[in-house]
């Protein structure tokens, strides 16, 4: 996500331009280890003349996709609550410049879809991607039934059955869904989530990815309803960058400071053909947001807590938000 603070900060006076480059520099080796790196892009990249805008109607500096790109992304999701933020003019936008920073854009289309998944080859292994969101804070209503469904994917069995179907008929080894689902804050998912997982299960999705609750939730397998298939579910991933924070929002909300890269190898027989999830590990992750003069504009890093606990380059209450950050995340994501 980008807040006001956030692309205040990343402002080069001298350039008039704007720089999110040192938000990833920490992460970047991480996401460009990764066979294929995947992130739930929540804002839009409407263009300077709607005026740059952080909560509640998001509208980004277009430096922001290209850096998302040098951070070592490749697809990103961008169905989610505020897709519609700055309209249909804006969401298409928003997926063109994506697309054309060679970024696979999963979940929002500039035009009628012929098809609602997204495929990806990596050395024989084909994975299907879809994303679907529960909410579009209202921002739907100016818009027909048959235009939204031409423009974004909302959650329903039958839009997740069809597309799933669509998906399986390009017979891909692995199914990945992202779920922008549950309500905000709360650490345990709802009977929403959790009856959606299980349809989703049912469905034979192999990985089910959720966000929108900006704190992390839990993880665990699922079996599928017929007993012929197993699913990996995280109900959310946390916030991986924002200013949703203790200094922001207040003490109860240190955990929207939490985030994880969740890393999944995925082997193929293939000989027989059997796809395998073989591991399912992740690396944590905190949002660091420092100013020399402790107002703004402020810089963000995310880092990885276990590579910075013992940084005596850092202040030493940092050092224990990130051991606090790194119980939170463990207590979690107990995927031993």
């Amino acid at each position: 996500m980008v807040h006001d603070e956030q692309y205040w900060g990343a402002y080069v006076e001298e350039t008039d331009s704007y720089n999110f480059k040192p938000w990833f520099e920490h992460v970047k080796p991480y996401l460009e280890e990764a066979d294929l790196a995947i992130g739930n892009f929540e804002t839009t990249v409407a263009g300077e003349d709607r005026g740059y805008t952080g909560y509640p109607l998001f509208n980004t500096p277009d430096e922001i996709v290209e850096d998302v790109k040098y951070a070592g992304f490749d697809a990103l999701v961008t169905s989610n609550n505020h897709s519609l933020d700055m309209g249909a003019q804006g969401l298409e936008r928003t997926v063109q410049m994506l697309e054309d920073a060679d970024l696979d854009v999963v979940g929002t289309y500039d035009g009628a879809p012929e098809e609602r998944h997204v495929i990806r080859e990596i050395d024989g292994i084909k994975v299907a991607m879809l994303a679907f969101t529960e909410m579009l804070n209202g921002m739907e209503g100016p818009y027909t039934d048959e235009e939204v469904y031409n423009m974004i994917d909302v959650i329903s069995e039958e839009n997740l059955t069809e597309a799933i179907d669509a998906a399986k008929a390009d017979d891909p080894d692995i199914i990945l869904t992202y779920m922008h689902w549950g309500p905000e804050y709360v650490e345990e998912p709802s009977d929403y989530q959790k009856e959606y997982a299980q349809f989703l299960a049912d469905q034979g999705v192999d990985l089910i990815i959720g966000s929108h609750p900006h704190v992390i939730q839990r993880a665990e397998y699922l079996e599928s309803a017929d007993g012929e298939s197993e699913s990996f579910v995280v109900y959310s991933l946390g916030n991986f960058i924002s200013n949703q924070r203790l200094e922001t929002i207040g003490p109860d909300f240190e955990p929207n400071e939490d985030g994880v890269i969740l890393n999944f190898d995925i082997e193929k027989d293939h000989e027989s053909g059997e796809t395998v999830i073989a591991d399912v590990h992740y690396t944590p992750t905190w949002v660091y947001r420092h100013s020399d003069t402790n107002d703004t504009p402020f810089d963000y890093e995310i880092l990885p807590v276990e590579d910075f606990q013992d940084d005596e380059n850092l202040p030493a209450d940092i050092r224990e938000r990130l051991d606090r950050s790194l119980e939170r995340t463990h207590s979690r994501l107990n995927l031993e």
